[in-house]
């Protein structure tokens, strides 16, 4: 086991911080297992929850605060899930010599005054020289530093160059290892070309009221791109647990953009529940057929 001080962490203000990274890399051996054994994400997220809560009680004789292992919580489910989606990838790429991947973006960030980066990290993944009069990304040019919005869960691409697809694949090797790697994100930044792109990834456990809207602005900021940039960019979500009003609202939500040309564009192309691997090989699927 971890030693208590990379568990938790104790807060300024006399809370404590849980190191969710930390314990999962901990307990990656044991999660792989899991995994292979087809336990589902649910009953994997709450094992890994009653060792964090053992081992808390251990140290401090009391349970650690709902809110911190929720957040925990949120952030397992994200890992477990991105080892899964880079083994269908690789898989798909190693049965067909498919060049596809699959990653993460880091936080979008609002960028020092004069810093040549967008704040939008999904603009961050276009060679610059794209974004120059004539290229295809010079409509968004004059307001690509307006451009705010947080960073999409993963991107799916599939890319051109098929000589750095055993390369890729060792990446992506490495992040079904190492869930919170930004290798593939590193090594595809300012390389891509725009049709490249071909879909978006929201993952959620639940979709609380208060935050149901935050994914569908960043579909919104997505599509409208994407049509002013005649490209067919796709936006999935992914639930551990799906209400009538996520399936409501994710099924019949029209883009912004729509309002104004008066026609109904789709916001959200499709909505999958996630307990399983298998749960998430439709959604790349579709992706690449884009």
């Amino acid at each position: 086991m971890l030693s208590e001080t990379e568990w938790f962490t104790e807060t300024l203000d006399g809370k404590f911080r849980i190191n969710s990274i930390n314990i999962y890399r901990k307990l990656s051996t044991q999660i792989v297992t899991k995994l292979d054994n087809n336990l589902s994400v649910s009953e994997i997220l709450n094992w890994i929850k009653r060792e964090t809560v053992k081992a808390f009680r251990s140290k401090y004789s009391y349970a650690p605060q709902v809110g911190a292992l929720n957040n925990a919580m949120g952030r397992w489910n994200e890992l477990i899930a991105t080892s899964l989606l880079s083994e269908i990838v690789l898989e798909m790429n190693q049965e067909h010599r498919a060049c596809i991947a699959v990653f993460s973006l880091p936080n979008s960030q609002l960028q020092k005054e004069g810093a040549d980066e967008a704040s939008a990290k999904i603009l961050s993944l276009f060679s610059k020289d794209e974004f120059y009069a004539g290229k295809t990304l010079a409509k968004i040019t004059p307001f690509k530093e307006k451009i705010f919005m947080p960073s999409p869960d993963y991107i799916i691409i599939v890319f051109r160059d098929s000589e750095i697809s055993n390369f890729v694949n060792k990446l992506l090797e490495q992040q079904a290892r190492d869930a919170d790697s930004l290798e593939l994100y590193n090594f595809f930044k300012g390389k891509l070309h725009i049709e490249e792109v071909k879909a978006a990834v929201s993952l959620k456990t639940s979709n609380r009221p208060d935050r149901r809207y935050q994914p569908l602005f960043e579909a919104a900021m997505i599509k409208a791109m994407g049509y002013a940039l005649q490209q067919s960019w796709q936006y999935y979500m992914v639930v551990s647990e799906l209400t009538s009003a996520d399936r409501t609202i994710f099924s019949t939500a029209i883009a912004p953009h729509g309002i104004a040309l008066e026609q109904n564009f789709k916001l959200v192309d499709g909505t999958y529940t996630y307990t399983r691997k298998a749960d998430l090989v439709p959604l790349v699927e579709a992706a690449v057929q884009q």
